[in-house]
């Protein structure tokens, strides 16, 4: 689509500064559910059991091994760090960039292809989940393999695309459980049947890759059996994740729209090209009396979609697993536009121009109310950016090169920003990393740090020697007022603590932003006023 030296040129330039935002993101800290895996990776590293795992010590049994090796194996190559326990995840999403190349190539064809890289590459989702690491974040890349794999498999029958094809399932289950093995699932079985190919379903290699899947999900189930025996057996397969979906294991209120919403910021710059890509794929299914050239892409959307959203248990992160076929769907409507539909080419034209023009707006407000930012290069990159934006959108007559090239130009800016200056400036307001920080420099040898009434484990992971969990008011009694014992705790905690009188040596307080409720931050009036007390306490 490059043909042009100079817009190459540009193209390699942006693509620079998205692969530098992508790996500033490696450099901030953990927090909750990444403090949390980063805990358990580095229990793995220091005791050596890959199969039983442990957090502060005790039994884990809420996610399967695989991210927690990537973790081990960063500090292994590296250190216990932030960098090191991210990279090996980010590696793995690079790769599944050029899966989703290949998934979108053999779906369609190479510009369908390259178009859903580009837009998987340069998506919100992909830089904040490549930043604050959950376990769909290589679930998504494992399961781009397998729908690239199944479908070569459905195309050609080789044995190669079925093996890879359910290796990369079993990889899908030993991140998250069974979803790992149902959304390629819903893809594959939703096209054989939409498509009247009962046929293919009688291949034996078919049953038998289930059978091979299980093999390399069997480190997951050893270890929880040796654990917890048959009911962390029962808790894998059912219980983590369709306990989640009907709210028998997590209960939460249910929004109908949530993930309509979320995909709107999530996918961006493309979010709105995807939903006249959704308007356009059932107005021409219902035209068509649902006759398709393939079905993959929409059972694999829509069947995970509908769960998702009446699901009791509703996270942003849930979706992140078939962003790779949104991507593709919103790929192959931007090529169809370009071969022979002007007209619909020309409303992408228009949408993704006031899109363009919105998140300029958004990246001057962040960048000189919400976060000012005092870096110089920073303003220059903008500046720069602008300059770009305006050059292509009135020298370049190409129409699809005037749609693509300023989404990327802006996003590359905005993904800058986020991860140079407005995540590091919001992440600094995380007590825990700061207080296990001070406590690992200046503690004396045999001094001891306790977690007392804080419910995350971003302590956990920063402390050296490790911190020890404090359970009830009971375990801090024992512990308060003895000389060498550090305590961090909230404000609920330091309450308790200060009712039994004991005299301590200092008491540090820090202001806190649970990143869980961060919306008043967002706004330098608002933004004190969420910020929590929490306090280390050294006797």
């Amino acid at each position: 689509m490059f043909e042009n030296k100079t817009l190459r040129l540009i193209f390699f330039i942006v693509a620079a500064a998205v692969f530098a935002a992508y790996i500033t993101g490696l450099n901030i800290d953990v927090t909750r559910d990444a403090g949390k895996y980063a805990t358990v990776s580095k229990e793995i590293y220091q005791n050596g059991n890959f199969i039983n795992l442990t957090i502060h010590g005790e039994a884990y049994d809420q996610k399967p091994p695989m991210l927690f090796w990537l973790g081990a194996l960063g500090f292994t190559i590296g250190k216990i760090s932030n960098f090191w326990f991210k990279l090996p995840v980010l590696l793995l999403v690079f790769a599944g960039f050029y899966w989703a190349f290949r998934l979108g190539e053999s779906l369609y064809n190479k510009r369908v292809g390259f178009l859903t890289g580009i837009m998987s590459a340069f998506s919100f989702i992909y830089l904040m989940y490549s930043m604050d690491i959950h376990t769909d974040t290589p679930l998504q890349a494992f399961v781009t393999l397998a729908f690239w794999q199944l479908f070569e498999f459905i195309k050609t029958k080789k044995t190669k695309h079925w093996i890879l094809g359910f290796t990369a399932i079993g990889l899908a289950m030993l991140t998250k459980g069974p979803i790992g093995a149902a959304i390629p699932a819903f893809a594959v079985l939703g096209h054989l049947i939409l498509k009247r190919n009962f046929k293919s379903l009688l291949d034996y290699r078919w049953y038998l890759g289930i059978l091979l899947s299980f093999i390399i999900v069997s480190p997951a189930l050893i270890g929880l059996m040796n654990q917890f025996g048959w009911e962390g057996i029962r808790f894998f397969f059912w219980e983590n994740n369709v306990g989640r979906i009907t709210g028998s294991y997590v209960k939460a209120s249910n929004d109908p729209i949530f993930y309509i919403h979320n995909i709107a910021y999530l996918f961006l710059p493309w979010s709105l090209l995807f939903f006249i890509a959704v308007f356009m794929e059932f107005k021409t299914l219902i035209r068509n009396k649902f006759r398709s050239v393939e079905y993959f892409t929409f059972t694999g959307i829509w069947i995970y979609f509908i769960i998702l959203n009446s699901a009791s248990s509703q996270l942003p992160n849930y979706i992140f697993s078939i962003v790779p076929l949104i991507a593709v769907l919103t790929a192959k409507w931007l090529d169809i536009a370009i071969v022979n539909k002007k007209t619909l080419l020309k409303v992408f034209s228009i949408v993704q121009r006031y899109v363009v023009l919105l998140l300029w707006a958004g990246i001057f407000i962040v960048s000189f109310y919400l976060f000012p930012t005092p870096e110089w290069y920073i303003m220059i990159m903008v500046f720069a950016g602008i300059i770009l934006t305006y050059f292509i959108s009135t020298k370049v007559s190409d129409t699809p090169l005037r749609i693509i090239f300023p989404s990327l130009i802006v996003f590359a800016c905005l993904a800058f920003i986020m991860n140079t200056h407005v995540f590091p400036y919001m992440f600094s307001f995380q007590a825990p990393p700061k207080a296990a920080r001070y406590f690992s420099e200046y503690a004396e040898k045999g001094d001891t740090l306790y977690n007392y009434h804080y419910d995350e484990y971003e302590l956990f992971f920063y402390s050296e020697p490790q911190a020890i969990q404090l359970y009830s008011f009971e375990e801090m009694k024992t512990v308060a007022g003895k000389k060498g014992k550090w305590v961090f705790t909230d404000a609920k905690g330091y309450k308790d603590i200060s009712g039994l009188n004991k005299s301590s040596e200092v008491v540090f307080e820090y202001k806190h932003l649970y990143l869980n409720r961060p919306a008043g931050f967002i706004s330098p009036r608002t933004r004190n006023k969420v910020l929590q007390p929490m306090y280390l306490i050294k006797y």
